[in-house]
């Protein structure tokens, strides 16, 4: 042996040892059978692709076209049946934007969304009224969300609302209804004990940055 410690052979001590515990860690007969033990002693380049892969760390990827090729993660489509009038309530009076209901996009993708609040929403709150005026008055409505729109992200299930609202009760100010008794109302989803519920919010009510507008981006 030398003073580097490797032997007369080619290979240095420990891989000597190396070898001898896995030699000593092969199954033997009756755990390994006649024909897989033939199988594989006469496919050499198999056996070592096996040794390699359970025994040394993957590969890092040498390149920046190796290391972004991963499959891309699926887009979250949303597609949207604009043939079926959505239901409202029983206590509703008038729809007040009935040419806008069934107005949108076939499909979109979740991500490209805006998430829009008033400027009063964002240092405070708004009263719902005032916030449904400035929507009209500057020509929102047409890009807000409607009912039909709020269904179809209901039906995604309370996993994918969490995913992609974190929390916040999301309005359809394109669906604004009058009710048979008080005044006007908008619909909205929100997180509800581990639901995604589809509730009505009273425009007399105050609106806060948890309560965005969702618009389909231009």
């Amino acid at each position: 042996m030398s003073t580097h410690g490797t032997t007369s052979s080619e290979f240095p001590d420990w891989y000597i040892r190396f070898q001898q515990a896995a030699l000593a860690a092969l199954p033997r007969p009756p755990l390994l059978d006649q024909d897989t033990g033939l199988g594989w002693a006469s496919n050499g380049e198999a056996m070592k692709k096996g040794f390699a892969n359970f025994l040394l760390p993957p590969a890092e990827p040498t390149s920046v076209a190796q290391a972004t090729s991963l499959p891309p993660q699926p887009i979250p489509i949303i597609r949207v049946d604009r043939s079926v009038r959505p239901v409202y309530p029983d206590w509703m009076k008038k729809l007040m934007h009935p040419e806008l209901e069934q107005t949108g996009p076939a499909d979109f993708d979740v991500n490209s969304l805006e998430r829009w609040l008033h400027p009063d929403q964002q240092r405070g709150t708004i009263k719902g009224k005032k916030l449904y005026e400035h929507l009209k008055k500057h020509e929102m409505l047409g890009s807000c969300f409607g009912l039909t729109d709020l269904l179809a992200i209901q039906q995604k299930g309370i996993a994918f609302f969490r995913e992609h609202f974190q929390g916040k009760a999301v309005f359809a100010w394109k669906s604004v209804v009058r009710s048979s008794v008080v005044g006007l109302y908008v619909p909205f989803l929100y997180d509800l004990g581990g639901e995604v519920v589809l509730r009505w919010h009273w425009l007399d009510d105050a609106w806060d940055s948890s309560r965005p507008a969702l618009r389909f981006a231009k």
